[in-house]
């Protein structure tokens, strides 16, 4: 019974791992290698059919929610959700300074635009 919390916590610490640095489509291969692994250890440890692949789809979801909650908690790939971050849509939010704050203070407006080329008559 230990290896099988063994097994299930180090799933988790993958899950964990794998959400921190690494995006979704690598969970398949972890997946696989997490089933093989867990089987094999199982196997060894002389676990039974049913105990064993109760055991195996254990850490299979605890690996994959452990990644999923690292997601949603803002920690993952990239840090950045585009669901919860100003994204860019052409749309100026409201209340934004319309000039840049330069190194002493001072606000730089921004400079006119030009004139068309060649002048109109």
């Amino acid at each position: 019974m230990d290896i099988a919390l063994v097994l299930l916590a180090v799933s988790a610490l993958i899950g964990a791992a794998t959400g921190l640095r690494c995006k979704a489509f690598v969970l398949v291969p972890i997946a696989l290698l997490i089933a093989l692994v867990s089987a094999a250890v199982l196997r060894v440890s002389g676990f039974g059919t049913g105990g064993g692949i109760v055991v195996i789809i254990g850490c299979l979801v605890l690996n994959q929610a452990t990644y999923l909650l690292i997601q949603i908690g803002g920690l993952g790939y990239g840090d950045s959700n585009p669901s919860s971050d100003d994204v860019f849509d052409d749309v100026p939010r409201s209340g934004r300074e319309q000039a840049v704050n330069d190194n002493y203070g001072h606000y730089n407006k921004r400079a006119p635009s030009r004139s068309s080329f060649p002048p109109e008559i």
